[in-house]
């Protein structure tokens, strides 16, 4: 239950995390990010000085993974949501932001309950595939089918492939694609 609980946690505050850059006013989603991000950053240090921040232990208690350091997957979203907002449009920058949150979350949820033939980097091909037809869906209603399908394939591989953490990898690799693509 408990990576359940954090995909979902991961599914829901990903939406809003995306849903900033839908908001017309220049510069916010920037100035948010950034201020989420230097916050999270000074709780991840209080937590690793054994600082008991309320609320915050909590959740790191509830949803954190045991082996990396307290929030790492919060920071390391921010931090790309943050790099889409200044590298691409905004409707780039929230469909990327987008395709990391839905791609993300459903590849795990899916590969915990169905994944049963493994393929690379502890990844099911059960996992991947419903990821990546979760992220097409959650496209066409924005995009093309094409281009839809492009996003969606380049988001699945860099996740399938990525040697490092993919909430670093996905928002960028389908911030390019839509980019190229434009």
């Amino acid at each position: 239950m408990h990576e359940y609980g954090r995909q979902m946690v991961h599914l829901v505050f990903g939406l809003g995390i995306a849903s900033i850059l839908l908001v017309p006013v220049p510069g916010l989603a920037v100035l948010i990010y950034a201020s989420g991000l230097l916050g999270g950053l000074m709780l991840v240090e209080a937590v690793l000085r054994g600082w008991y921040v309320p609320g915050i232990a909590e959740i790191i208690g509830a949803l954190e993974r045991e082996d990396v350091f307290p929030g790492k997957g919060t920071v390391y979203f921010v931090a790309s949501a943050l790099f889409c907002s200044v590298a691409f449009e905004p409707r780039v920058a929230f469909i990327a932001v987008l395709s990391l949150t839905v791609l993300d979350s459903v590849a795990t949820i899916a590969g915990l309950r169905f994944g049963r033939h493994k393929i690379l980097n502890g990844k099911t091909l059960e996992g991947s595939g419903t990821g990546f037809i979760a992220l097409f869906l959650s496209l066409l209603p924005m995009l093309p089918p094409s281009a839809a399908f492009l996003v969606a394939s380049v988001a699945a591989l860099a996740e399938l492939f990525s040697p490092i953490d993919d909430n670093l990898v996905i928002p960028v690799a389908a911030g390019c694609a839509l980019t190229l693509l434009s």
